[in-house]
């Protein structure tokens, strides 16, 4: 009988320590790796900030300075790995500069590596990229995962702490996005993978605990090490699905139609925050622990801690089914707008009383 298994594409390696980056040679040579011609994707302040450490340990290394996270862009980065010979694509950065280089390293057929400064969402190793397409939309589109991941938290503490509470906010997402999932699982709408399901739940629970056991300060060594183990896993988790069901809910769809709606007017991982919370309180379960973890972390709670009005808010709610083929609460609710105005004006006058 032969064995039945399954294969998970995963990074190689995975180092999360200070003062890391001058070493990627020796990483990488550990790793059995040798590469000599990368193309270094970053931005001038974060190559000033110590990604200048990663340029100057190759001896002919490409500088492509960032600057914008487009599809077109990524295609003329593709061709530019091949026209110069290049062996990797290392990206040091954002998100954004993250997905760039993940899909022009995908196109070109190079391996990638990655290396997070800023610890704002679980795009670091997820199979998606998120780029913006000739009409100025963004799309989720599939990446192969990096060959290895460093991150020295020295680099995350150096952002503004918005950003930091992004990420939080984007791994909390988790538990919204897996009760999902198990709905539309009992629906018949969908099939968990409870693999998937249960490394990205761990990986926000992880964090939820650390929150809850001590006194958090978000620059410590500790808490940015597990945030960023957090998000990591989360990107495994999407790898293991095939997609990014496993953390993508209905919290996803409410910050989609805020983005659509009022691009701009916070960032990702805070309104998921909000999201997380307020499709959790949708579901009638409790959210009182929840709560005060965010308060403690000074994450937004409520939709007007987003700049978002009642009216805003309700308009959100009612478009954001709209924004991606998946069911969650929202769709087995199928709020009209009287029943989103009444949901929104009682959670936040709940919020309001505890």
């Amino acid at each position: 009988m032969s064995i039945i298994a399954r294969n998970i594409n995963i990074p190689a390696f995975l180092k999360i320590e200070n003062g890391c980056l001058p070493h990627i040679r020796r990483i990488l040579e550990l790793h059995h790796f040798h590469f000599e011609k990368p193309l270094i994707i970053s931005e001038s302040h974060i190559l000033s900030l110590g990604g200048n450490d990663v340029v100057n340990a190759f001896n002919q290394p490409g500088i492509y300075l960032y600057r914008d996270n487009s599809i077109a862009e990524a295609k003329l980065i593709a061709r530019e790995v091949h026209e110069k010979d290049n062996d990797v694509v290392i990206s040091i950065g954002g998100g954004r500069v993250l997905d760039l280089g993940k899909y022009a390293a995908t196109k070109a057929q190079m391996n990638y590596i990655s290396i997070p400064t800023n610890p704002s969402n679980d795009s670091i190793c997820s199979p998606v990229a998120v780029l913006k397409n000739d009409e100025g939309m963004t799309e989720s589109l599939p990446v192969h995962m990096p060959i290895g991941i460093l991150v020295d938290p020295r680099m995350l503490k150096s952002v503004p702490e918005e950003y930091i509470r992004a990420g939080i906010g984007d791994l909390f997402a988790k538990f919204s996005s897996i009760a999902d999932w198990r709905l539309a699982d009992t629906m018949g709408k969908d099939r968990i993978d409870d693999f998937a399901a249960s490394m990205a739940y761990s990986a926000a629970e992880l964090l939820f605990q650390t929150c809850r056991e001590r006194i958090i300060d978000i620059h410590d060594d500790h808490f940015l090490t597990t945030l960023m183990h957090g998000l990591i896993l989360s990107g495994i988790a999407m790898s293991i699905a095939g997609n990014s069901r496993p953390c993508s809910g209905a919290e996803h769809k409410i910050s989609h139609a805020i983005d659509m709606l009022y691009p701009g007017i916070s960032q990702h991982g805070l309104q998921v925050a909000v999201g997380t919370l307020f499709t959790t309180y949708l579901r009638n379960e409790s959210i009182d622990t929840l709560l005060s973890c965010m308060r403690a972390l000074k994450l937004p709670c409520v939709f007007e801690e987003l700049g978002l009005s009642e009216d805003q808010a309700v308009k959100v709610l009612l478009n954001a089914p709209k924004t991606r083929e998946r069911y969650t609460i929202l769709e087995q609710l199928n709020l009209d707008e009287a029943q989103a105005r009444t949901y929104i004006h009682n959670y936040e006058h709940s919020i309001a009383q505890r």
